[in-house]
């Protein structure tokens, strides 16, 4: 067998492979005896009949077995020889047959893992920023939990407070015609009876919601209001509508007290106990994010330190992951499909330049877990699988069926190696700010 390599680019080889007609026809002898001691023609015995015959019969059946044979062991031996380690077949020839007195000569095209220095990963200095809880954060994440759990009261000896719930009548008005006449889509919102609405900005219309405060019950008010540029109906994206209000009751938030009750529901015992878990949870958050900015300081460094050329295919894999990530996460956000066709550009730059990222961090830790002869286990993918399920409110067959049929199960177990190597990068790094450790802490 002999090959020859093209470099098309960093990471991108042509391999033209070719295998001798003389292999090509040891091949099919050996072939040809398999079928002459199994075949069973009329008139011979099984095993017995001529080869010629066998042959006749069988000729096209045995170089389609020899290709299917020939191709794989030929092109995993063209990478041994030549010490490559493909990670996309980017292109190969149609139509290869292997023909009894020829070579089988064909091409391949692929990417190759780069080949680069390795930045020192262990003893990396970093820092990590903690912050404390303070008082005025416990007070205001426990007023929040009291917003979370108010109730309402009904009022009527003062205007629409902002906060307020107002129930009113409207009906709506685009351009002197009815809402729903002027704007079909807007099915619902161009009259209502009984309606209940926040005069606050988190109205579904939040000018409507703010022009309700200082109304009176039986008060009757003509609002203009401009819907949002991302509202969820294209057609009324930005427009002008009249909403004819009359105010019929008003009901005030009220806030729970901190009494017995409330910690119950919690379950706590008191005051102090309830500040103190809330100051844990609120500390818990600060350490996640100080946790996350350290991964992120880790990732910065071995990114900085190596320089090295990304294979095309992987990254424009990457690139369309994240295409559709960003343009999915416009569309929940509102934003229809015109909003991510006029922004194309701007996403396809950003995602490409989140999948070069992606990409590099990954050879990096990749190449570290050889170094350091790391492995994900059977048993550590089957629980990441069972606890992705547990997240996801799957069965766990079901979520291990689908990573297959989608051909995920390999990016899994790679995610979990990356995070195995990175951990051991944070235990090896000289972090400023972390307590130093005491013979026999295992902490």
């Amino acid at each position: 067998m002999s090959v020859q390599i093209e470099e098309i680019s960093p990471c991108r080889r042509k391999l033209n492979i070719e295998v001798s007609a003389d292999t090509i026809a040891g091949e099919y002898d050996d072939a040809l005896k398999v079928y002459a001691s199994q075949a069973s023609l009329p008139g011979f015995r099984p095993g017995r009949a001529p080869k010629q015959l066998v042959k006749s019969r069988f000729n096209k059946e045995i170089l389609g077995r020899l290709r299917d044979h020939l191709l794989p062991k030929s092109y995993h031996e063209a990478l041994q020889e030549n010490d490559l380690t493909v990670v996309n077949i980017v292109d190969m020839d149609e139509d290869i047959e292997v023909k009894e007195g020829e070579p089988l000569a064909y091409s391949v095209t692929v990417d190759i893992q780069p080949d680069f220095a390795l930045p020192e990963y262990k003893g990396i200095s970093l820092k990590r920023e903690r912050e404390e809880v303070t008082d005025a954060e416990v007070d205001e994440r426990i007023e929040a939990l009291r917003e979370q759990r108010a109730d309402y009261e009904e009022v009527e000896d003062r205007p629409v407070a902002r906060g307020d719930m107002a129930q009113i009548d409207f009906t709506g008005t685009l351009d002197g015609k009815p809402l729903e006449e002027a704007e079909p889509e807007a099915k619902g919102l161009g009259e209502g009876k009984d309606f209940w609405l926040q005069a606050s900005d988190e109205a579904f219309i939040p000018e409507l919601g703010l022009r309700l405060a200082g109304l009176s019950i039986g008060d009757e008010e003509t609002i203009k209001a401009s819907f949002p540029g991302d509202f969820v109906i294209e057609g009324l994206r930005g427009k002008d509508v009249e909403f004819h209000v009359t105010v019929k009751a008003v009901r005030a938030r009220k806030l729970p007290e901190l009494d017995e009750e409330f910690f119950k529901g919690l379950g706590v015992e008191n005051e102090k106990d309830f500040r103190e878990q809330v100051a844990n949870s609120i500390q818990a958050e600060k350490d996640r994010k100080s946790e996350g900015k350290l991964r992120e300081d880790i990732e910065k460094t071995l990114l900085d330190k190596a320089e090295f050329d990304l294979p095309e295919s992987m990254v424009a894999e990457a690139s369309q992951q994240h295409v559709r990530r960003i343009a999915e996460d416009m569309q929940r956000g509102g934003q229809g499909e015109e909003a991510v066709l006029e922004h194309k550009d701007q996403i396809v730059e950003t995602a490409k330049s989140a999948a070069e990222r992606q990409v590099k961090l990954r050879l990096i830790l990749h190449r570290i877990a050889r170094e350091e002869e790391l492995q994900v286990s059977d048993s550590e993918l089957s629980r990441e699988i069972s606890m992705l399920a547990y997240a996801y409110s799957m069965e766990r067959d079901e979520l291990e069926k689908r990573l297959k049929q989608n051909n995920q199960v390999d990016d899994l177990r790679g995610d979990i190696l990356c995070r195995k190597v990175m951990q051991i990068i944070q235990d090896a790094a000289d972090i400023e700010g972390d307590a130093p450790q005491t013979e026999g802490d295992d902490s």
